[in-house]
């Protein structure tokens, strides 16, 4: 937890919301944080049930659809985004966190040249905090962030989703003590372990249908992803956002062994996923780095596959923070994170909820030209 900092500047594009309501949403998008533990993992090495980091926090972020009344008030980016700064400070017992908000704001403003951190901190989102949930049951969508992201990079996602009648469970990219993610197998599985633990503790929500089941990872998540998808039961179908199972071997020699590592874990080599699976790529950049190769992770799919590239996107559009810090300023936006919003839901709502959307979505991206089929 303490390369936080650090690693969300480089993740910087994460976050994103839109403050307009689509006819086809049905509900308000709920948003409540369970704070818990799981007491069958020891989080901190060499202590006993006296500290309160003996055992593994887990802290699960859930949008869900929501009936809203006159006292509910949608939060700010600020309550959001503010939630980083105390956890940062928890998982590592120290002040590590203090000031985050404030200069991850600020931060994001200065990257993309556009709005000032006031206005991006007092943004205003869809999300209603613990408004009261809709008596009925919804397929759940686990979501599995980037490396060291937090469970709130992609929240305007989330809302829309809930708005058409999902629940969304977000785990974040939390490691071994002190909370840093590694690309080492151990911490990889730390995240997965933390989406199993959180499956077991919503069990006893009664506006969740846990017979229908779908998981996105974005980057670092799709790889754990793809693995929790093999662990799991009642899975439905699978979204890797540009997702890190297919490795691209390079000059980063610790990475290619870390990579290595995780292909020889048990976890990866018995996985054999059945389920349908969408895959959405960036378009790289020119690059002087040479590149080896890339792992080919489809020997690990069924047939029933669908790989896009999104044209012109880079690994950040993924996220949506551009258009929140743009919104907030009124700079020029683009559309890529709206077209990676429309085929992840029309993909879930065909899977899910035995929808037709999702051929209609592609062949009209497909037209656009906004993506091409790998």
């Amino acid at each position: 937890m303490r390369k936080v900092i650090v690693t969300i500047t480089l993740l910087f594009l994460l976050s994103c919301s839109d403050n307009k309501k689509a006819d086809t949403e049905t509900y308000f998008a709920g948003f409540k944080t369970i704070q818990t533990k799981d007491t069958t993992r020891i989080y901190k090495p060499n202590t006993d049930t006296t500290d309160y980091l003996h055992f593994r926090p887990l802290d699960i972020d859930v949008w869900y659809p929501a009936r809203v009344s006159t006292n509910d008030t949608s939060i700010l980016f600020r309550n959001i985004l503010g939630l980083l700064e105390k956890r940062a400070n928890y998982y590592t017992a120290s002040s590590a966190g203090n000031g985050m908000t404030q200069q991850l704001a600020q931060y994001f403003c200065d990257g993309l040249k556009c709005s000032d951190s006031t206005k991006v901190l007092n943004f205003k989102t869809q999300s209603f905090i613990n408004a009261k949930p809709i008596e009925d049951k919804f397929p759940l969508i686990i979501y599995l962030s980037a490396f060291n992201g937090m469970s709130y990079e992609n929240f305007s996602l989330f809302e829309r989703l809930a708005k058409k009648g999902f629940v969304v469970a977000s785990i974040s990219s939390i490691g071994r003590f002190p909370g840093d993610m590694t690309m080492k197998n151990e911490d990889l599985m730390e995240q997965v372990n933390d989406a199993v633990a959180t499956l077991t503790n919503l069990k006893g929500n009664s506006n969740i249908d846990f017979t229908k089941i779908g998981i996105i990872g974005y980057s670092w998540g799709g790889l754990s992803g793809s693995i929790l998808a093999s662990k799991i039961p009642n899975v439905a179908c699978l979204v890797s956002l540009d997702g890190s199972e297919f490795h691209h071997y390079g000059q980063a020699k610790e990475e290619n062994i870390d990579f290595d590592g995780i292909r020889n874990s048990s976890d990866f080599k018995n996985m054999r996923l059945s389920v349908p699976y969408l895959r959405l790529e960036s378009s790289l950049l020119a690059t002087t780095e040479k590149e080896d190769s890339v792992y080919n992770f489809t020997e690990k799919l069924s047939s029933d596959r669908q790989i896009f590239k999104i044209d012109s996107a880079q690994h950040e559009d993924f996220g949506c923070l551009p258009q929140l810090v743009k919104e907030s300023g009124n700079c020029k936006q683009s559309q890529h994170f709206n077209t990676v919003s429309k085929l992840t839901i029309s993909f879930l709502e065909d899977h899910l909820k035995n929808g037709k959307a999702f051929t209609e979505t592609v062949g009209q991206e497909i037209s656009k030209k906004t993506i091409r089929k790998k």
